[in-house]
């Protein structure tokens, strides 16, 4: 329950803040409204991470695991609800950033750019959360996700990938060439580090004995 509030809060934070920005009928300047939009973003970039790391933990402390897994559901299936409950409530977040970003004045551009960014990210987000939470605890499993998650700005010019592109668009704002091909190679890394990063995750639990954290 404490996630599903948790959600909640982030859910109705863009109307909140379209609320403050709004307030005494004057419009943000373009920069203000740039700046909001990619704090939103980060915010569900951690959200996704903090939460995704918890709910294995949650799953077991309250052996709700153990009765999932004793009808028939594969711990690949399991795993697979865990991802979507991590990164689903993240499209519902993007939704609202949608409706509110324009009210506040931001470009098409801007708008596009910076969901886009943050739904591939989060993809990858999910399944670093998923692996992280089967050895360390929520929190620290969190942290750890959104450490390895930055690695790419590290990189050096030359040696940067897409996922590079785009956490800059989060933190730099929308990048101004070749926006088909960051945003498709984008897509591509996202699927193949997503999907490797969960299968990584189905190998480990698949080979674990579970340990109920509720004695």
């Amino acid at each position: 329950w404490a996630n599903r509030w948790l959600w909640l809060l982030l859910v109705l934070w863009p109307w909140g803040m379209a609320a403050v920005m709004l307030t005494g009928g004057l419009h943000p300047a373009p920069e203000d409204v740039e700046a909001a939009l990619a704090q939103q973003s980060l915010y569900g970039l951690a959200l996704v991470a903090f939460t995704g790391g918890a709910l294995l933990g949650n799953e077991q402390r309250s052996r709700r695991i153990v009765l999932v897994l004793s009808r028939a559901v594969s711990r690949r299936q399991y795993l697979g609800a865990l991802w979507l409950a991590a990164f689903l409530p993240l499209v519902a977040y993007v939704f609202d950033l949608a409706l509110t970003g324009p009210v506040l004045g931001a470009t098409a551009v801007v708008l596009g750019q910076t969901l886009g960014a943050l739904l591939l990210l989060s993809m990858t987000m999910a399944s670093l959360a998923v692996l992280g939470s089967l050895v360390l605890p929520g929190v620290i499993a969190g942290i750890l996700g959104l450490t390895v998650l930055s690695l790419p700005l590290l990189l050096p010019p030359g040696w940067q990938i897409a996922q590079t592109r785009l956490l800059q668009v989060l933190l730099s704002g929308p990048v101004a060439e070749h926006t088909r091909l960051v945003f498709g190679a984008g897509l591509l890394e996202a699927v193949v580090l997503s999907g490797a990063l969960f299968e990584a995750a189905v190998r480990i639990f698949e080979q674990r004995d579970l340990r109920l954290k509720s004695e």
